[in-house]
């Protein structure tokens, strides 16, 4: 089922202006350039009025794209997504944040065993977070800006238990139709809140929210969040003075934070995507747009993240930046 041309794969399930469809897009690349043995670029195209992801250098047929994403997800470790399992009192927990004691001996651990051609977890464990100026009154390390679900829930899990249970659910059906066709949100499983439409308020949804389910299109793009979390690696963490900054989260607009992202035409690799994420001008006032254009950079997205309680988060819609 070849959709390519001479410009590449056009994915055309996934909008760039949507966080979650951004993050599937940096993470379908990253997955497929561990699978393939040339390098996978990713670049952006105006398609029907918004802009969809460009793959080059995996071929142009849909099947063997799928089957190759679906490959390198099932057979990659887990392991990292376990880092803060524990059991007390005969019950098992999987929290995120966790003891910053442990997570540095995991930073440590993970540096050791990272080589230039295996730094899959190394690059998830310095997205995580980071071990510096813990949170002494909890015990916990300051984690990502992407952790935007509770710590715990009822049955004591958080986020990196989401998505291995995410992992283990998805099959092929389900990344052909999130990166092939318009969103439907019927899968099951557990969204990460990066998407804009997870932010609805109890009061205005058209249903109850602990009735409704994926059959009435109230569930979650399984692989667009499994794609998405591949994504993270990045995105790392750092300190900067006592705090965490997490790439590509900037604050603007009496200091409220917001997560920053490029739209670029030309085809880039993982390296290059690095640099580009990073970029300092993407979050200039106003934006440098010829030094941007220079760079291949034709839009960037601005998604302000909010905080709906103690305990999630949410990204806005995103607007183009002036």
């Amino acid at each position: 089922m070849p959709r390519g041309d001479a410009r590449g794969l056009l994915l055309s399930g996934i909008d760039g202006s949507n966080p979650l469809g951004f993050l599937t897009a940096v993470g379908a690349l990253r997955v497929l350039d561990d699978a393939l043995s040339g390098p996978v670029r990713l670049g952006w195209r105006l398609h029907r009025g918004s802009w969809k992801p460009v793959l080059g250098g995996c071929g142009s047929d849909v099947g063997d794209i799928c089957d190759a994403v679906l490959d390198e997800l099932k057979k990659s470790p887990t392991t990292v997504f376990d880092i803060g399992r524990q059991n007390r009192n005969g019950k098992n927990s999987n929290k995120f944040p966790f003891s910053h004691c442990r997570f540095a001996r995991e930073l440590k651990d993970g540096q050791k065993k990272a080589l230039p051609s295996r730094r899959r977890d190394a690059d998830f464990l310095a997205s995580f977070g980071t071990e510096l100026y813990p949170d002494v009154k909890k015990d916990e390390f300051q984690e990502t800006r992407f952790k935007m679900v509770r710590s715990g829930d009822s049955t004591r899990q958080g986020m990196l238990s989401y998505a291995k249970a995410n992992l283990g659910a998805v099959d092929r059906s389900h990344i052909e139709r999130a990166l092939f066709d318009s969103w439907d949100y019927r899968d099951g499983g557990s969204g990460l809140r990066w998407d804009p439409i997870e932010d609805r308020d109890h009061a205005l949804r058209w249903s109850d929210p602990s009735a409704s389910g994926a059959a009435n299109g109230s569930g979650v793009m399984l692989a667009a969040n499994c794609l998405a979390v591949e994504a993270l690696r990045c995105f790392p963490t750092f300190a900067v003075g006592k705090q965490a900054h997490t790439t590509g989260f900037h604050r603007r607009e009496r200091q409220a934070l917001h997560f920053v992202w490029p739209i670029w035409t030309p085809g880039a690799s993982v390296e290059i995507l690095r640099s580009l994420l990073a970029l300092s001008h993407l979050h200039e006032r106003p934006l440098d747009r010829p030094s941007l254009l220079a760079r291949g950079i034709e839009e960037v997205y601005c998604s302000r993240r909010i905080r709906q309680n103690q305990y999630y988060s949410n990204f806005e819609p995103a607007r183009p930046l002036p």
